[in-house]
């Protein structure tokens, strides 16, 4: 969605981090709304004057009936993008057939609806025994990416990614690698989630740094999810866990990619919770005397660091505000 000028930013680098980043996963925790409140809320939102940082509504295939059912209240004229995500397999071997029929599903769905809605992309996760040396990776995700290949959806965006097992920073590069390996970055992304409703539920930033540097080695897009609705690190005393802030996420990728930073730089901006340490500038983004151009940060943004999903569209924008990079 292109730039309004109803939204006030100060620096081009604020609105390239903002455009369009926001996924809407309201139907998941920690606001788990019910499907026709969430479509309202999304609905409205697109109505506002910062809908162009807003991106598709993030919905499981296994409640597209549900939406059918709340059909009165999605206007016609423009589509709403949905972002779905079809339920898991049970392991590896059953993983291509298992999302070939989900796929399916999606397809004779949108055959015999009139809804107004569009499928913007797919996000799955690969079976646990799916990665657990790059045989196994390559495998997987060959398999997967046939199953998308033969479908309807050859030409739609799908994020993988994988379980975070005790072995997850030795699994990440073997992941990275196998998504290369189909040359089809423009469609076949990674996706990392870094929270949800238990403290086991958050990558440490060990964890979030290697998949960041895998990423950026091997040049290839991601998207992230979960516990990312705010813009800084900080310590959540609810959950009794630190939680990941989406600024540190994409300073730490373009900087990192910027500056060639190994996985223990990637970690320090991961970690840290000053949001004093960050700048946009008219010139580009920094961290403490370490910058990007802005003309490097819109090519991240738009080539590897693509998204995330948020179960809110307000909490992230009224921090900004706090801190003095959008008003209006």
């Amino acid at each position: 969605m292109p730039f309004t000028d109803t939204s006030f930013t100060r620096f081009a680098s604020v609105k390239t981090l903002l455009n369009g980043l926001f996924d809407y996963a309201g139907l998941f925790p920690p606001a788990s709304l019910p499907l026709p409140e969430a479509m309202d809320e999304y609905l409205v939102h697109r109505a506002e004057p910062d809908a162009w940082m807003l991106g598709p509504f993030v919905l499981p295939v296994s409640r597209l009936a549900e939406l059918e059912a709340i059909a009165d209240r999605i206007p016609d004229g423009s589509p709403v993008p949905l972002q779905l995500l079809p339920p898991p397999a049970p392991d590896a071997a059953a993983a291509a057939s298992h999302l070939a029929q989900s796929l399916d599903t999606v397809s004779d769905f949108l055959a015999r609806t009139a809804l107004s809605v569009d499928v913007a992309g797919f996000e799955w996760r690969i079976p646990e025994d799916g990665v657990q040396d790059a045989e196994a990776a390559m495998a997987a995700v060959t398999a997967v990416e046939s199953a998308f290949r033969t479908s309807a959806f050859a030409s739609v965006p799908r994020h993988l990614e994988i379980h975070r097992t005790d072995a997850f920073t030795e699994q990440v590069p073997f992941f990275f690698m196998a998504l290369a390996a189909q040359g089809n970055p423009a469609l076949l992304r990674a996706k990392i989630r870094c929270g949800g409703m238990q403290a086991g539920d958050f990558p440490s930033t060990a964890e979030l740094a290697a998949f960041l540097h895998a990423a950026i080695r091997t040049a290839h897009p991601f998207k992230a999810t979960a516990g990312l609705h705010h813009p800084m690190r900080h310590f959540h005393a609810g959950q009794q866990v630190w939680m990941h802030g989406f600024l540190n996420v994409f300073f730490a990728t373009t900087i990192g990619r910027a500056h060639g930073l190994h996985v223990d730089g990637i970690q320090a901006i991961l970690e840290d919770t000053d949001a004093g340490h960050f700048h946009f500038t008219e010139h580009g983004i920094a961290w403490y005397d370490l910058s990007a151009t802005v003309t490097e940060f819109i090519r991240d943004r738009r080539t590897l660091s693509l998204s995330i999903g948020s179960c809110s569209f307000d909490e992230p924008r009224q921090d900004l505000r706090d801190l003095g990079w959008l008003t209006h």
